[in-house]
């Protein structure tokens, strides 16, 4: 006969035991919360189009649920590098290509490469994807981030403005694009104010970098060399792009008064509301203009062109890329559940969605040749075709600088505190000192 004391102590231990595992299996039962952010979930069409995502995934996987946080675009890096240093940040959260290298720096963002070795192989997987993209993710070996979305910028044109002015196609030249746009400046109403206009610059914060240099590299030029090391802003290529832009603004007046506050935002308000005829932009303006003008009709009222080129034909770069993609906090607890949502947010029939819902492209090559809806629709087809003469910005840490540096030099040759010439001659020799200063 076993001893009643012994029996006693080991019934107590077992309850001890069951007490403390017990709270565990809670645990485990319960659904993990993943925080995820976006810029986009603030905006209309892709913040219904994200919320309709997140319901479908979390009835696929009970166990995770999404809370969403909203970021403001302009705000976006300063606000996760302040969370992130202080060992905080959402789990998953998106950027668009000018940050990931800097965060990747900064250890800000979980390699991938374990999830995806799981999974038939980082190779394999990355092989999927257009070369540039999993240029801005990948690192010494690593896989810091999916591709999500990936657009060129294009010019959008309301076809039948242009038309009434007596231009039947879009302007392929640059001497062809001035003309267009001051045949379009005037009164919409005979003997009325000028209340029209041919185009705007995005030159305020919020869309610069994406949108400018699209006028710099169709004339050939561009701000950085290839390889990122010096300053191509002392070259005939600038000088000529950066004096013809601020002679459609002081000279021409070919745009919208208080031109140098306009972000993409409001340069696609004045595109839905007709004020302008041509503004350069990306895939997501149909939606986003239709949204704020239904009246517009635009996805037949405009049309997209490429980017055009001082010499008609030329065959160089001459266009900015996007690509939005999808990050892990590497302080998250809950990496594999993190894992799933991303894989579920990069996975083909969400690009479908995207595509059906944002007009955006897929960074996967065969989905934007095999999907009918992109083979179908004349402008998307374009925009496929415009990814091979397209290249993203500088993708080093000293862009940001840089690139405020170029804005603020224009700025001064608008409000004419400098001549353009001095503007981007003292712009050419800061960015200069940028790029030789250690990081």
């Amino acid at each position: 006969m076993r001893h009643p004391r012994t029996l006693t102590r080991r019934h107590a231990l077992g309850v001890a035991a069951g007490a403390l595992a017990a709270p565990v299996v809670a645990r485990a039962a319960a659904p993990v919360t993943l925080t995820y952010s976006d810029w986009h979930l603030a905006e209309p069409v892709w913040g219904r189009s994200l919320a309709e995502a997140f319901a479908r995934f979390e009835s696929e996987n009970p166990d995770v649920k999404i809370r969403p946080e909203p970021v403001a675009y302009g705000q976006r890096d300063v606000r996760y590098a302040t969370a992130f240093r202080g060992g905080r940040g959402p789990d998953v959260f998106a950027l668009d290509s000018n940050p990931v290298k800097q965060f990747i720096r900064e250890g800000w963002l979980l390699d991938l490469t374990p999830f995806l070795e799981k999974e038939g192989g980082a190779a394999a997987w990355a092989s999927q994807f257009y070369e540039p993209t999993i240029k801005v993710v990948g690192e010494k070996g690593g896989v810091f981030g999916a591709p999500q979305t990936y657009v060129p910028i294009v010019l959008f044109y309301n076809k039948p403005m242009l038309e009434s002015v007596g231009v039947a196609n879009a302007p392929g030249t640059w001497e062809a694009f001035r003309d267009a746009a001051k045949r379009l400046t005037g009164p919409s109403k005979p003997g009325g104010p000028v209340d029209r206009w041919g185009t705007t610059m995005v030159l305020g914060q919020g869309g610069f970098d994406l949108r400018f240099p699209v006028v710099l590299r169709g004339f050939g030029g561009d701000i950085l060399s290839p390889d990122y090391t010096r300053s191509r802003l002392d070259e005939p290529a600038a000088r000529e792009a950066f004096g013809y832009v601020v002679g459609l603004i002081n000279d021409d007046k070919v745009m919208p008064p208080g031109v140098l506050q306009v972000d993409a935002n409001a340069a696609r308000q004045f595109l839905a509301t007709r004020r302008i005829g041509m503004a350069f932009e990306a895939a997501w303006a149909y939606p986003i203009t239709a949204e704020m003008n239904k009246d517009l009709d635009a996805w037949n009222t405009l049309q997209v062109a490429p980017v055009p080129m001082k010499q008609a034909g030329a065959n160089h770069i001459r266009t900015t890329l996007n690509m939005k993609s999808l990050h892990i906090n590497p302080k998250t607890p809950n990496a594999e559940a993190a894992w799933r949502l991303v894989r579920f947010l990069t996975d083909r029939q969400r690009a479908e969605k995207w595509y059906l819902d944002n007009n955006l492209l897929s960074p996967r090559r065969a989905i934007n040749a095999e999907f009918p809806r992109i083979q179908e629709s004349a402008s998307a087809r374009l925009m496929t075709q415009e990814l091979d003469h397209a290249a993203f910005m500088p993708l080093i840490p000293q862009w940001p600088e840089i690139n405020e540096t170029f804005r603020q030099s224009l700025h001064a040759a608008v409000t004419r505190t400098k001549t353009p010439d001095q503007a981007l001659a003292d712009a050419h020799r800061q960015v200069e000192t940028i790029l030789q200063r250690k990081t």
